[in-house]
Parts: structure tokens; sequence; C-alpha cells
């Protein structure tokens, strides 16, 4: 592969997206043993987050024809996958979280849905 066809490593932190969000996909939904389920994510569009500030933030998941929408909270990351790291999120684009919501839709929450973070 030539340096041209190189893949560059994520660099949306200095995009501007006007309603400051970052947008991921779900990859994956596993259920938590407790409550709640696990999201394994993948970034796509927007300035990427600092891991600090996904910590407790609430997020939006919306279904992928936009006909449902579910507020979720983000409780921590899973322990299976590593220590989340800056490193990991900006090189990948991938992130795994713990989340929860007081919504019942929680079950429906598939992979191909979209999150998005707010930033602020």
């Amino acid at each position: 592969m030539s340096a041209d066809q190189q893949s560059p490593l994520i660099s949306k932190q200095g995009s501007s997206d006007a309603d400051d969000t970052a947008r991921f996909r779900v990859l994956d939904v596993k259920p938590r043993p407790y409550g709640g389920l696990t999201l394994r994510l993948r970034f796509e569009s927007g300035e990427l987050p600092k891991i600090r500030k996904l910590l407790n933030a609430t997020l939006t998941a919306i279904a992928p024809k936009k006909q449902k929408s579910l507020m979720l909270k983000v409780e921590g990351f899973p322990v299976f996958g590593g220590k989340p790291s800056a490193d990991r999120l900006y090189r990948t684009g991938r992130i795994d979280l713990n989340v929860s919501s007081s919504d019942e839709g929680l079950a429906a929450l598939r992979p191909g849905w979209q999150i998005s973070a707010p930033l602020s």
C-alpha cells in the first residue's frame, strides 16, 4: 500500500458541526447482568469527545428510519475491553459504553441505530 493510499487516523477533532454533537453508529448491543446495556460504538461525524466528557453524559439514540428515539445515560465503561483511552478512540473511532434508560424502549436498541453525544 502506498503512502497516499493508507487510511489516516481519525482526525475529526477540528471539524465544525453545526449542532455541536458527536455522532456514533451502534455496532453491537449486549445486555448487562443487572440492567442496562453495553454498546459498542463507532464514531461517524462531528468532533470526537474526550473520554471523561462521555462519563455520566446523556445521549440520544435514534432508530435507523428516525421513527423512534431514546434518551440514554452513560453509567461507565465495560472492563472486558480494557481501560478506555483517548488514543484508542482517536485511532480506531470505537468505544464501548455501559448505558441505562428510564424509557421502556431500551430493548429495541439494535445495531444500526445512531447515537448523538452533546459536546458541551
